[in-house]
């Protein structure tokens, strides 16, 4: 299993749109620097699988020919590091990953559907489902855009 980290994204404040950042160091049992959310914790950062972004229309991808419906967790989530490369089903809880310096752990998955979404009224699966997760660092340093992804 191997992934390139296309996005790395700090959210200063809660609510803020974040900022697209070319590197980024790590801290080891809190998260990412200058993320609000670096706490510590289980939920020290957030992956979101590129593929997906795509999908739904959150990048700016030429040649789709149908998009998947988008619920309304598509423009809540707030992911700090966006992968391309890997699929849904192989990252799950306890795995551990190389990013630059640092290591970090699959925490579990972030998706909870919110009552007011129209899937989730309607009964359908959310396209996010599976694609975003939470995870921890257990080794702190730098990542950067580009550098790969590694089972360790």
């Amino acid at each position: 299993m191997k992934g390139t980290i296309e996005r790395i994204r700090v959210y200063s404040t809660k609510g803020d749109a974040g900022k697209d950042l070319a590197e980024a160091r790590f801290i080891e049992d809190m998260g990412l620097e200058g993320d609000f959310h670096a706490i510590g914790g289980e939920r020290q950062l957030t992956l979101l699988l590129s593929d997906y972004s795509q999908a739904v229309g959150r990048d700016d991808s030429a040649g789709q020919k149908e998009q998947e419906p988008m619920g309304l967790c598509v423009f809540r989530f707030k992911e700090n590091i966006c992968i391309r490369g890997i699929a849904p089903d192989v990252l799950r809880p306890g795995m551990r990953l190389e990013a630059g310096e640092a290591v970090l752990e699959i925490s579990g998955e972030t998706k909870h559907c919110h009552e007011e979404c129209a899937l989730y009224q309607a009964g359908k699966t959310c396209s996010l489902a599976g694609r975003n997760l939470f995870a921890k660092v257990l080794k702190g340093g730098v990542v950067r855009r580009g550098d790969r992804i590694n089972e360790k």
